[in-house]
């Protein structure tokens, strides 16, 4: 017989996890945001937004922060401080525009930490929906296989 898997939410292991998510178009960054969760708030130039995630009986809150390009040098460095993972949005394949926010994201965060590219295309629709909500559950799992 199987051990039972335990289901209360109280005896689950949690964690928070502050994701940075970066590219060329500030109005197609905060559609990404508003994917995730349509509760974004912007503050000086910075946008937030959050999600709650299920990974492997996990419990995971993830803080989403995007800088838009007008935002002050200060607050483009707290949208990177302590980041875990970031997230490229592109509108199509551009590997010169992959490279610069690559470089970026090293010389903010360092070179150690998950990052993924996302090609919107067109338009956020459900599956380009579905498609972020896989890239985040991805970087997630991953995080979580790298904790002691």
């Amino acid at each position: 017989m199987a051990p039972k898997k335990n289901t209360d939410k109280s005896h689950r292991p949690q964690f928070l996890f502050k994701v940075t998510v970066v590219g060329p178009e500030d109005k197609l960054l905060e559609e990404v945001l508003c994917a995730f969760d349509e509760t974004v708030i912007a503050i000086d130039g910075i946008r937030i937004g959050s999600t709650e995630i299920e990974v492997d009986d996990t419990d995971v809150e993830t803080v989403l922060m995007s800088p838009k390009h007008s935002a002050l040098d200060l607050l483009l460095s707290l949208s990177f401080t302590g980041a875990k993972a970031a997230i490229i949005v592109v509108r199509d394949h551009d590997p010169e525009i992959e490279t610069v926010y690559r470089n970026k994201i090293r010389e903010q965060i360092g070179g150690d930490i998950p990052c993924r590219v996302v090609e919107i295309g067109r338009e956020v629709d459900d599956q380009k929906k579905a498609e972020l909500t896989q890239t985040l559950e991805d970087l997630i799992e991953e995080l979580l296989s790298r904790r002691p």
